[in-house]
């Protein structure tokens, strides 16, 4: 789809997944600074010990949750530390419930872990949320973990405390490690984003974050991944075989995310709401709407009418109308029958973007 898209001259481009927004300025200019300086060395491998101070410090005002510097590796974006979680904890055959749908990564890291990807509906019936009772039917004795992700992606669904509170119920009965996957935590349209760390203490939870979409630092790859002091040693020694540390600059250009203002993100969030806002009228009005999302920067489209595959409709759709979107299908089979449009794209580009893809339905239907 991607490359389609880039060859496609004029293509309206509303799968991408990640800000347009640059970013801010203030972040720029610390880490050009401290390059300057010529002290761009190796550091610790879990990351400058200045950088996982102030990580202390947001993880307790932002999601609540009490670290300290051992709890804490930071890592090649929130995907790296993803997988060196799933590296550290799972052995060849181990089972992980995954949402469905879910952010592709998931099976890919399972695939080279040798883990079991055992998917749990999140059901666009209900607005893209899991059942915790159906999820405890599903396990084994060979279940090791259950990955959740809130807020989401692809479909902007935001998990309520209560359900979060049920979900740690259920790998709390079965023993099972807990990977809470919060790249998205200070993307909020709509209520409020819970961090099961922040109730669930007794080690199992594992939380991963990123600077990528809170910052719109999606090309500095600074994430950071949060775990009782066994695991975060053991996913330590993980980043330490396949990366050694973070680049300098990157972390300290993390660091001055942390210090500077709030009210760039303040700016981007009201932005991606705005966004929402235009989407959700568009596609009511069509009978394209599943459900309202919450957080992060996705809206789910209903193209059933159009009687193909999301896959083949996401094709013929560049292809007929020069826009791009993700096929459902590609985050799983609960999403089959919908397509992904990325609220990181401008409003101009929504609105012309979805307006053509109604006009590509109606012409199938």
């Amino acid at each position: 789809m991607v490359n389609l898209a880039l060859v496609t001259p004029g293509c309206i481009r509303l799968e991408v997944g990640e800000p347009n927004f640059p970013t801010p300025a203030h972040i720029v200019e610390a880490a050009v600074e401290f390059a300057h300086k010529g002290q761009v060395k190796y550091t610790a491998t879990a990351g400058l010990l200045s950088l996982r101070e102030r990580l202390v410090a947001k993880l307790g005002q932002v999601n609540g949750i009490k670290a300290g510097v051992s709890n804490i590796n930071c890592s090649v974006g929130g995907v790296g530390g993803i997988a060196a979680a799933i590296a550290a904890l799972l052995e060849p055959g181990d089972e992980v419930l995954v949402p469905d749908p879910a952010w592709p990564n998931y099976r890919l890291m399972l695939a080279w872990a040798h883990g079991v990807l055992v998917p749990y509906a999140c059901s666009p019936d209900n607005e893209f949320l899991p059942d915790p009772q159906a999820i405890e039917r599903q396990i084994t004795p060979r279940t090791k973990m259950i990955i959740v992700n809130s807020p989401c992606n692809p479909t902007g669904a935001v998990f309520s405390r209560d359900l979060l509170e049920q979900l740690v119920d259920v790998a709390v009965r079965n023993n099972l490690y807990f990977l809470s996957d919060e790249c998205y935590d200070e993307v909020i349209l709509d209520g409020k984003h819970h961090s099961p760390a922040s109730f669930c203490t007794d080690g199992r939870v594992i939380s991963a974050f990123t600077f990528s979409k809170t910052y719109a630092m999606t090309g500095w790859r600074v994430g950071y991944v949060v775990a009782n002091e066994k695991i975060s040693d053991s996913i330590t020694k993980v980043l330490e075989s396949n990366s050694s540390c973070l680049p300098t600059v990157c972390q300290k250009a993390a660091e001055a995310a942390l210090d500077g203002p709030r009210e760039p993100l303040r700016e981007m969030v009201r932005a991606y709401r705005d966004r929402r806002d235009l989407c959700v009228g568009l596609l009511e009005e069509a009978g394209m709407l599943i459900s309202r999302p919450r957080g992060a920067f996705y809206i789910m489209a209903d193209v059933t009418r159009s009687g193909m595959a999301s896959r083949e409709f996401a094709f013929d759709l560049v292809s007929s109308k020069k826009v791009a979107v993700a096929p459902g299908t590609a985050f799983g089979e609960s999403a089959r029958n919908a397509v992904r449009i990325s609220l990181a794209s401008s409003p101009e580009d929504l609105s012309v973007g979805i307006g053509r893809m109604i006009e590509r339905l109606e012409e199938l239907g």
